[in-house]
């Protein structure tokens, strides 16, 4: 495992706690960023997490770039959206490696938008994952902009993007029969793959404990040889906690998309020797959540992808939970949890404050290669809210 991987794998314990309290606020996973590229007629690369991640609208099929109509395409779909935030709701990974869902402006969806003004299809190959309302729309906007003879419809027989992959195919291989089994389109990226999730990322590298333990005395040997970091008292301005840490970490701001909200989550992420520490903070609506609900949700996100990533066939994880430490203070429902079994050890601190109608989140986590004394000292200082004052008594 690399310094890095360390590092990311704290982001994804705590990324993990984050997305299960927010799951009961939407109905697919979300992501938001702004459009730094639109590369055809349904695809577009959104910048989200310091990275580039390139999403296939969902529903939509449009021009093949090489196809008549397709630059055209991607130019209205450049002036929907390019240079502007979009929420993005996915729902899996297309065959390019690219996230695959539906994409909203302003709460508006950009895929109906663009099957409305004629600039292409509703995609036969992906339009069954809509949910009924939205696939109705779709097909509703398709069969006006036909009616209306929009965009690619004036043409008199305008060709669909899946007929035109599969007669290019056929025009490259006459020997092809019409029965042959032609592969959704699939173009190749311009680019890297970008990272897409911090969950896909980390389920790639650790899947495997037996990879995991294969380079575990190189990381450890190349860690111990790292000069350490001086420490401090990380107190984020405007913030009522505060957490003995390394110094010299990346400091993030992440939009989240629960629902029709965008709400930021901070994040603190600092590696010292064979250590990844970790602390993160947000603010997300209560949804009629209680804090010991999403002190339970937090705890339920780290056991669910321990599981996910290390579980065997079985689905069964090789670690379990050390008991629950109840670490309430000052107002604040806390929870400490314990997978120091799991094969890369990691402990959390997990505190929650209703107020109002908003729940407000602040966690610590710790993850190790080696047992390490400032695991516990990191924990520990992790501290939140002032002492309440005892109430005064009438003489």
């Amino acid at each position: 495992m690399s310094q890095r991987s360390i590092t990311c794998w704290v982001r994804f314990v705590l990324l993990c706690g984050f997305l299960c309290v927010l799951c009961d606020a939407v109905s697919a996973a979300s992501l938001f960023g702004k459009v730094i590229e639109v590369n055809s007629g349904d695809v577009i690369t959104v910048f989200n997490l310091n990275r580039p991640v390139r999403v296939r609208l969902l529903g939509v099929d449009a021009p093949e770039m090489n196809q008549a109509f397709g630059e055209v395409a991607r130019k209205h779909l450049s002036d929907l959206v390019y240079d502007k935030p979009v929420i993005v709701e996915y729902s899996g990974i297309g065959a390019d490696s690219s996230l695959t869902g539906r994409v909203l402006l302003n709460n508006a969806d950009v895929g109906a938008q663009m099957i409305r003004d004629g600039a292409a299809w509703v995609d036969v190959n992906s339009s069954s994952r809509l949910n009924a309302t939205d696939r109705e729309v779709y097909q509703q906007s398709e069969l006006a902009a036909r009616n209306e003879r929009r965009g690619l419809w004036q043409a008199e027989n305008p060709v669909a993007p899946w007929e035109f992959v599969k007669n290019e195919a056929l025009r490259r291989n006459p020997v092809a029969q019409l029965s042959a089994v032609i592969p959704a389109k699939a173009s190749r990226p311009d680019r890297p793959v970008p990272e897409l999730t911090n969950l896909t990322l980390m389920s790639s590298r650790l899947a495997s404990p037996d990879r995991f333990d294969a380079t575990r005395k190189e990381a450890l040997a190349k860690l111990a040889s790292a000069p350490r970091k001086s420490w401090f008292r990380f107190r984020p301005e405007g913030q009522n906690f505060s957490v003995l840490a390394p110094a010299d970490g990346d400091y993030d701001t992440m939009p989240e998309a629960p629902g029709n909200e965008i709400v930021d989550s901070h994040t603190y992420m600092v590696r010292d020797g064979w250590v990844g520490y970790g602390v993160a903070w947000m603010k997300t609506p209560a949804k009629g959540r209680t804090e010991e609900m999403a002190l339970e949700e937090a705890s339920f996100g780290f056991l669910k992808n321990v599981r996910r990533d290390y579980g065997n066939a079985d689905g069964q994880s090789p670690c379990a939970p050390g008991p629950a430490k109840d670490i309430s203070m000052n107002g604040y429902a806390g929870r400490e949890v314990d997978m120091s079994s799991c094969p890369l050890p990691f402990k959390a601190r997990v505190y929650v404050r209703k107020n109002g109608n908003y729940l407000h989140i602040y966690m610590a986590t710790a993850a190790y290669l080696q047992e390490d004394e400032n695991v516990n000292r990191f924990l520990e200082s992790f501290t939140i809210g002032s002492p309440q004052k005892p109430k005064s008594r009438n003489p």
